[in-house]
């Protein structure tokens, strides 16, 4: 359920001058995730281990009209995944300050669903995740032997930048130029006080494209994605390479059945395989595909199969990773319940025992 606050309950956030326009609506709305994993190593350090997942965020939005009649929309989030705290902001805590910068804009319309976004975390990208579909979370054995995946999150990084939004029929296309990227956010400035020079990272700008939708055939949603970003300045390693990548999604669905695709190639990358590595050296491409099956409106059950690999396998002995994947969901009307199991095998490249475990994990959902 969503809040609706009107002007009519706002009078005295109006005196005050929290609020100047006299026709908006704010919303507040949020969700809240606990999760349980187990998981299971083969590797010879790292071992097994078992965790509680939280993610939960709370969304505060208002829109309206403008004095000369355009529509404008402006918002923010506050997000707390686990381990995270509001009001630290020491360098070892930059998902604390990520927290603070997440889905923040005003958006200006020029027509009815176009507009132009100064913003971070919030025009169209490719942080999707299409072939995990009664699952969740990114591809990839992600957490066996405390590594992450070779498989691509996405081409995105946040940063406030400027980004527009332009629906065609079936289809949008969105853009965004960041000229500081910034990944937790940790740096951005205030708006007058306290400015410094430690808000620049050092990147250069970075540009994302992308375009999604239905083209017009019902069931369908396809998304295309490219980005590119010239390297750091300070990165003088001769095989340093400067990032771009691309990604191309889609999945449909008819009656109770969703299948799904996903390819994704991405240069410029590091990784934390335990084997060293030059920064910005590596070039990633993921491939996975999804299938769902909907036994009842309420039950689902899915697979997904995902393969990654680095171009400088050959260089620093790794090899490709491989996982399968599969879940189950219950939707209890307003809590859900969810259960996937991985099963990998080279993550991160790693070869052997070091690449290989599983992961059993159950996430309670609720939002309001």
């Amino acid at each position: 359920m969503k809040n609706k606050v009107t002007t009519a309950l706002m009078t005295s956030m109006f005196a005050m001058g929290l609020i100047s326009s006299a026709n908006s609506q704010t919303t507040i709305s949020g969700n809240l995730d606990l999760a349980y994993h187990a998981v299971s190593s083969n590797a010879t350090t790292g071992g097994s281990y078992r965790a509680i997942g939280r993610e939960t965020q709370i969304n505060i939005a208002n829109k309206g009209k403008l004095s000369n009649g355009m529509d404008y929309a402006a918002g923010f989030s506050w997000e707390l995944d686990g381990g995270e705290q509001l009001g630290v902001s020491t360098s070892a805590d930059s998902d604390s300050a990520n927290s603070a910068n997440e889905n923040v804009y005003i958006d200006f319309y020029y027509n009815k669903d176009s507009y132009i976004s100064i913003s971070n975390d919030h025009v169209q990208n490719t942080d999707v995740t299409f072939t995990n579909l009664v699952g969740w979370g990114y591809l990839g054995g992600q957490g066996i032997n405390n590594k992450t995946s070779l498989y691509p999150t996405s081409l995105n990084e946040s940063g406030y930048g400027i980004g527009v939004s332009h629906a065609l029929p079936g289809f949008r296309i969105a853009g965004t130029f960041v000229p500081n990227p910034n990944k937790d956010g940790a740096t951005t400035n205030e708006t007058g006080h306290t400015l410094t020079s430690t808000a620049d990272t050092g990147t250069n700008s970075r540009v994302e494209l992308t375009g999604r939708g239905d083209l017009g055939v019902k069931g369908l949603d396809v998304m295309i994605g490219y980005a590119q970003k010239d390297k750091s300045g300070n990165d003088t390693a001769a095989t340093s390479k400067d990032f771009k990548g691309h990604r191309a999604s889609a999945k449909y669905n008819f009656g109770q059945i969703t299948i799904a695709g996903d390819y994704i190639k991405s240069e410029g990358n590091n990784i934390n395989a335990g084997t060293a590595t030059v920064t910005g050296n590596h070039e990633l491409t993921g491939k996975s595909v999804g299938v769902a099956y909907a036994i009842t409106p309420a039950l689902s059950v899915g697979y997904t199969r995902s393969e990654a690999k680095t171009n400088q396998a050959a260089v620093l002995s790794l090899t490709d990773e491989k996982v399968n994947m599969y879940a189950v969901g219950y939707n209890l009307g307003p809590v859900t319940v969810q259960a996937q199991y991985r099963d990998a095998e080279g993550v991160v490249g790693n070869t052997g025992a070091n690449g290989e475990g599983e992961i059993l994990a159950v996430k309670l959902s609720t939002k309001f």
